[in-house]
């Protein structure tokens, strides 16, 4: 039977043009999926700007996020290489998709791909790719599952702790705070697409994912000698000890969930802010 639509009028958030996209009616049906996120492209809306629109199981739309990094056209990659590069994924995905993804890898939360044609050749290749941006005892944890996307009533999930993605480049669920907003792998993938070559663009991402796991290892070790710290000092010493400059909070967040993820959750909530202990005294 054929997909059915319902269209859905978008403003883009940056320069307010407006214009209908189409939403597969199927994933307004699931309650379970609550917020889904709709990944507009640029030129989707307008000529411009890439965003993403949040939508409930009402077709109501909830708010938007933008995206800062913008993509360069490039010529189709030639079909049956082994190696591709990233705006290769970026297509199949969506930027957004692509962020998510690397995100859920580098965090340990399971990875579901709802698909409508399940090619296992080329989920073989996005697992071989995701495990090579991490350390290899990170790897084998959270591993690309295909999901057939052609009943989403008969779907069945391993708890919410997982990244759900469809044919469409919807997203369908994200388990993590959406504090965090992917700025880390935004500005990863930012410096990776300054390459053309397929092999240092990977090998960029790998770099900046290594030195993040390098200071949440550090993070750990110096949790585990005390019963508490604040995150301030926590900053502090990681500056000083790995002679770097100095973190901020945002980065301090990634640390404290790579550690919850990766760790140990009682050790994440060994770090402290004095700002909510003075709060919590009123």
């Amino acid at each position: 039977m054929a997909e059915s639509y319902k269209e859905i009028e978008v403003s883009c958030p940056i320069c307010e043009i407006v214009k209908n996209i189409q939403i597969p009616q199927s994933i307004l049906t699931q309650k379970r999926f609550g917020i889904i996120k709709i990944q507009v492209p640029q030129g989707g809306v307008c000529k411009e700007h890439q965003f993403i629109v949040f939508i409930n199981s009402k077709g109501n739309i909830m708010g938007y996020e933008t995206i800062d990094l913008l993509m360069k056209a490039e010529s189709p990659p030639k079909e049956n290489v082994e190696i591709l590069n990233l705006n290769y994924f970026i297509r199949n995905f969506g930027l957004y998709g692509i962020l998510s993804l690397i995100h859920a890898k580098i965090f340990n939360y399971q990875i579901y791909l709802l698909r409508i044609k399940r090619d296992e050749k080329f989920l073989a290749l996005i697992n071989r790719i995701l495990d090579n941006l991490i350390p290899e005892i990170y790897r084998e944890a959270n591993k690309v599952i295909f999901l057939d996307e052609s009943d989403y009533d008969n779907i069945r999930l391993k708890g919410n702790a997982a990244l759900i993605m469809d044919s469409h480049q919807n997203i369908l669920q994200t388990p993590w705070d959406q504090k965090l907003k992917l700025k880390f792998e935004e500005n990863l993938i930012e410096k990776a697409l300054e390459f053309f070559d397929e092999k240092e663009q990977f090998l960029i991402l790998k770099r900046g994912i290594k030195k993040l796991i390098k200071e949440a290892e550090y993070a750990k070790n110096a949790l585990e000698k005390v019963k508490i710290i604040y995150e301030d000092d926590l900053i502090d010493q990681l500056s000083q000890d790995l002679m770097e400059p100095r973190i901020n909070r945002y980065r301090l967040l990634l640390l404290k969930e790579f550690i919850n993820r990766r760790f140990s959750k009682k050790l994440s909530d060994e770090i402290k802010s004095k700002v909510e202990d003075f709060l919590a005294l009123l």
